[in-house]
């Protein structure tokens, strides 16, 4: 599922290939990927119009419009809205060649399409999504619309002092504390369980428990894992080899001892940890 790093790797994505670009075309493919707006409104706002600038909170994109060829006295365009959902990705596409982010499958390109955007010169940028949990939508206002979303500060964005405070108001056990994105957006589960892990913390073990140790890791490691997935450009095969990641799944053991990973349901989620690293 994509999560901050990801969604910050599609965000750049955007910002090379189509920033500053008008949209000849918009092809809705599927239109249950629509969140809030009809296949012609959507098409509306931003057929004939401009992509100007990104602004992303946690696994949020928002893509500002404008309009091209230097037209006024036009009312205030909607930003358009991006969310990727468990299996959503870009691709770009120009002159027959299509580049994909990281997070991409680019043997397959051409599957699960679900909005097209073309632009003058014949390239596109694609929006797919197989599982269609993800979204595409219009919002007037980002920050309001985050507001109404009540989602806490980017993970990236966030200070230590502030993210311990939140943190010290919760209760309940650490691993979906984490995944609460009030707390911070951002964190979804493959790296919540990372920094679990590098801080060797049982999934289950409650926010009051923990030390002050444990808390100042917590924040260390957030900061490290998110931001050495957003320099690898989310692609996951070149972060640490001491990370949990690479050994998620049947079988897995830890990269420490190598003790078979325990496998839970926490929170509602499925859980990797080591026993023996992060006892209970």
């Amino acid at each position: 599922m994509p999560e901050l790093p990801e969604v910050e790797t599609f965000k750049r994505f955007i910002d090379r290939y189509a920033l500053g670009r008008a949209v000849q075309e918009v092809q809705v493919l599927h239109p249950k990927i629509l969140e809030g707006v009809t296949q012609a409104a959507l098409i509306a706002a931003v057929q004939g119009n401009c992509f100007t600038r990104t602004v992303r909170r946690g696994k949020h994109l928002f893509i500002g419009l404008a309009p091209a060829g230097g037209k006024t006295n036009v009312k205030a365009l909607p930003w358009l809205y991006l969310h990727f959902g468990m299996t959503g990705y870009l691709s770009y596409t120009e002159q027959g060649r299509t580049m994909v982010n990281a997070y991409g499958d680019p043997a397959r390109t051409d599957a699960h399409v679900r909005v097209r955007f073309a632009f003058e010169d014949g390239s596109h940028l694609d929006f797919h999504e197989q599982r269609l949990f993800g979204k595409a939508g219009l919002v007037d206002d980002p920050q309001a619309y985050m507001d109404a979303k009540r989602l806490g500060p980017d993970a990236l964005d966030v200070d230590c002092k502030t993210f311990l405070a939140a943190l010290k108001r919760r209760k309940g056990q650490i691993k979906p504390v984490l995944l609460d994105q009030s707390l911070v957006a951002g964190i979804g589960n493959v790296y919540a369980d990372e920094m679990l892990f590098q801080c060797r913390i049982h999934p289950e073990k409650r926010v009051a428990d923990l030390s002050q140790g444990q808390l100042d890791c917590l924040y260390a490691q957030m900061v490290a894992v998110l931001q050495n997935t957003v320099d690898a450009e989310a692609a996951r095969e070149q972060l640490p080899k001491g990370y949990l990641i690479h050994h998620r799944g049947k079988k897995g053991r830890c990269p420490r001892d190598k003790t078979p990973l325990a496998v839970q349901t926490i929170g509602g989620r499925t859980t990797y940890f080591c026993p023996a690293c992060q006892p209970e």
